[in-house]
């Protein structure tokens, strides 16, 4: 991994214990084609999760009542998020 100073500003290196794990399971040899695209799809929750945390606000929109009769604040995020894979390998991951 690069030291923290020589990466630009806008980089930033997850050190995730759930991320690494599932990276090490993802270098292995022996992982199959079904195992891979599992992982690939796990990574990419756990990137996009801290991606997106200091990016959106959660905002009230009315409320519900749960099966159980208990009421409760119906939030939604804003802004709105579009995702865009980018090139063949960004497809795995927004599946």
């Amino acid at each position: 991994m690069a030291p923290p100073g020589s990466m630009p500003t806008n980089v930033h290196i997850s050190t995730h214990p759930c991320l690494r794990a599932k990276l090490s399971q993802l270098r292995s040899k022996g992982s199959n084609a079904r195992e891979t695209k599992t992982l690939v799809h796990e990574i990419a929750l756990i990137v996009a999760c801290e991606a997106l945390a200091s990016g959106l606000q959660t905002v009230s929109s009315g409320t519900d009542e749960s099966p159980l009769g208990y009421s409760y604040n119906i939030e939604t995020i804003s802004p709105k998020v579009a995702l865009v894979p980018i090139l063949r390998s960004g497809l795995g991951m927004l599946d």
